[in-house]
This record gives C-alpha cells, structure tokens and sequence, in this order.
C-alpha cells in the first residue's frame, strides 16, 4: 500500500463527500414566484392584545459549551442572572447544537438553541425543540440547501424557527427571502446586524415572517454584550406555550434600547379599524412614527406625537409601524398585512424529483469516477508490488492499468 498517498487520497475523500452531499444528494426546491399579500381582510397580529401583558424577553444568548471550542463564556446561571436584574421575563441560553437544561424548572423557560456550523453562518434559532438536529451544509448554501434545513428544523409543529441575524456574513440574502418558506420569525434586530432589508424582501413576497430582537450575548461579562436588542411579547401567563404562540401569531415586536434603558414605551393601544385604517398608541410621545410598505417604502410618517394612523390603500399589501424616540430606542411593530380571512398561508417549496435524480446520479458518477482514482493511487500499486513478487515472469500486458 502507498502510505505516502493515504492520507492526501482520504482528505479528498473527505471534502469530496461534503462537497457531493451538499450540491448533489440534497433535494433540489421548486419555488414558485413571488406573490405579494392578498385578500379582502388584513391580519391584525396585535388582536384582543393587553396593553399590561408585555414581557421582555432575550432568546439568544451563548455561554461556555463544548470545551470552549464554541465562542461564549460564564454559565446559564450568569446569563440568568444578568437579565433578571434587568427585569426580563423570558431568557433563554441557545447555544450552538446544544440545548441547556439547568432551569428547565423555573418559569419562563424555553428549550433553545442555535442550528448551523456552516462557514458563511447560515443560523436557525430552534424554540421550542426537544432535540437538536444535526444536519448542516458546511460550505456556501443555496437555496435548496436552506430550504430543506428549514424543513427540517419546523418538521415539529411545536416548535418555533427563526432565521438569525440573515444579513450578517451573507448566511442568506435578501432574495433569498423572497423564496423560502417553513419558519416563523426574523431576527431583525441583532447587536451584529439589523436585517430590516432581508424583513422587507419576505414581506414585500407575501411571507408572513414576524420580528425578533435578541442580544446574541458571547460574552455576558461585557455590559456592552447584552441589555442592546429584546423582543417583546403579550402573553397572559410566562410560559413556553403563550409565548411560542404569541411568536408565531405576532402578537410581538422588536426594540432597539436607548440609552433610557428603565420604564420603556411599550405599545398601549394597535386597532384596525373598518378593515382599513391602522391606529396606535405609545405610552410615550415619540419622535417619530412612520407606516413602512411594500418594498420598504415610507407610507406616511408623524413627529413629536404618541399615535398615530394610517388609512391602507387598495395597492397596500402590507404596512408594518417603526416608532423611534431621541434617546434612541427604536420600536418595530409587526405587520398588518391581506389575506383572506382564516389562517395565515405559507406558500409550500416543493421538491423537484426529477433535478433531484438527475443531480443525485451525477453526484453518484463523480464519487464512482474519483474512488476508481482513488484506488488506482492507493490500492493498485500494492496489487502490482505483491503480483512482481510472486509472479517475476508474467507478461504485464496480462494486468492492464498495473504497469
């Protein structure tokens, strides 16, 4: 056996195989065309909401796990800690393929954790779950590739998946989200990126996808690592139930904290009324409340005032609210958008069977060509060294390729 060409002959075995599973074996989508939203009724995400039910609540944070080879440092009794002083309801720890469970028995606690080890960190935020899924393609990923981890990752109803930070690193572009489908939520607001570009392509497409803030704390021991970015939720009673239900209907919004980091404005008053007109109220005068639209056009816009409204046009697909303020908290609203009454749709990316074979046969000649390669480098040589020995005199014509 040639030991000089092992271990080259295994490494490229090795990626190969990634490089095969990735863009051959994985099913290839067909996804339909974008649609913006439609329908005679618009959604209102904040309906029969209490205006005494907000809770703060951070869903993404890193501590210490995997021998330290994952960034993050201190304990889920550290991150605990920290955002009860700060007088957070829901904290969770989402660490990476990793689900902590040390306070699995205290109020408001929510399975969590951050899927993807990809290197252009194409992440999922996985609520809810009770197992952490494994799968994940480590090179750039296309469309297909992030459409079947979506798959995945909301196979379980119960569970709630949010696209994290999507503008940071270019884990997924904003064209992106005019085509995937099968999660819940944006993490629009992150310490490393805000993706209210990324929140607008999903919208402006018909995807109903609901915001979320969240620190993304590494370092819990920095106080410029957390308390930045949250999320708050109406829910009547703290637990894991109310509040991945309040995710997955909207009855949410996403805040940017300024430097008055105690008695927040929150949301007191959202109606939609005669299925036009969309009216709110802050508990705090604002400086500035402005109606975004398709495309992420400016609809209208009001100063100095703590309400405001906005009559939908019959060409409004959707209108979602940013409410900013002078010290430089930023509120984002969820949106209202058409449909047609009864349950929000999430238009399906089906498998193309007949690019999948097509793909997962060439994948299966590359690897057949590349093992004949393989063998030829490694193993043939062997062949011919043990055949000399024993057979001094044999024509090599006899042994094609053993010359």
């Amino acid at each position: 056996m040639n030991k000089s060409a092992l271990f080259p002959v295994l490494f490229i075995s090795f990626i190969l195989w990634i490089v095969i599973n990735q863009y051959f074996f994985c099913p290839h989508f067909s996804f339909k065309s974008p649609q913006p939203f439609s329908g005679k009724l618009l959604y209102d995400p904040y309906r029969s909401f209490r205006c005494n039910n907000w809770v703060k609540s951070n869903f993404h944070a890193h501590t210490k796990v995997w021998q330290g080879f994952t960034r993050g440092t201190g304990t889920a009794a550290d991150i605990y800690r920290v955002y009860d002083s700060m007088k957070y309801a829901v904290h969770c720890v989402s660490n990476y393929e990793n689900i902590d469970t040390n306070f699995s028995n205290t109020p408001g606690f929510i399975p969590a954790y951050e899927h993807g080890y990809g290197i252009n960190k194409t992440h999922q935020l996985v609520l809810g779950s009770k197992k952490v899924c494994w799968i994940d393609y480590l090179f750039p990923q296309t469309l297909s590739n992030k459409q079947n981890i979506l798959n995945l990752l909301s196979s379980d109803s119960n569970n709630v998946v949010t696209i994290n930070h999507p503008a940071s690193y270019n884990g997924y572009y904003a064209s992106d989200l005019k085509y995937l489908t099968n999660y819940n939520c944006i993490e629009v607001l992150n310490r490393f990126a805000i993706s209210l570009a990324h929140w607008d392509s999903a919208l402006s497409s018909g995807k109903p996808a609901f915001i979320v803030g969240n620190d993304d704390v590494h370092n819990i021991f920095s106080k410029n690592g957390f308390g930045k970015m949250c999320t708050w939720v109406n829910v009547s009673r703290v637990k894991e139930a109310t509040v991945l239900n309040a995710l997955k209907t909207g009855k949410c919004y996403g805040m940017i904290v300024g430097k008055q980091t105690t008695a927040l404005p929150v949301l007191n008053r959202f109606e939609v009324l005669k299925n036009d007109t969309i009216s709110i109220e802050m508990s705090k005068a604002a400086q500035q409340i402005s109606f975004t639209g398709q495309n992420g056009k400016v609809l209208a816009s009001y100063t100095n005032t703590s309400s405001a409204q906005y009559i939908m046009k019959p060409g409004d697909h959707y209108a979602r609210i940013v409410i900013a303020y002078a010290d430089g908290t930023d509120i984002f609203l969820n949106p209202v958008f058409r449909y047609d009454g009864t349950t929000i749709t999430r238009t399906p990316a089906f498998i193309n069977t007949k690019k999948t074979m097509i793909f997962r046969f060439m994948g299966m000649l590359i690897l057949a060509a590349w093992l004949k390669i393989a063998f030829s480098l490694v193993v043939s040589k062997h062949i011919r060294q043990t055949l000399g020995k024993r057979f001094p005199y044999m024509p090599k014509k006899l042994f094609p390729g053993l010359q």
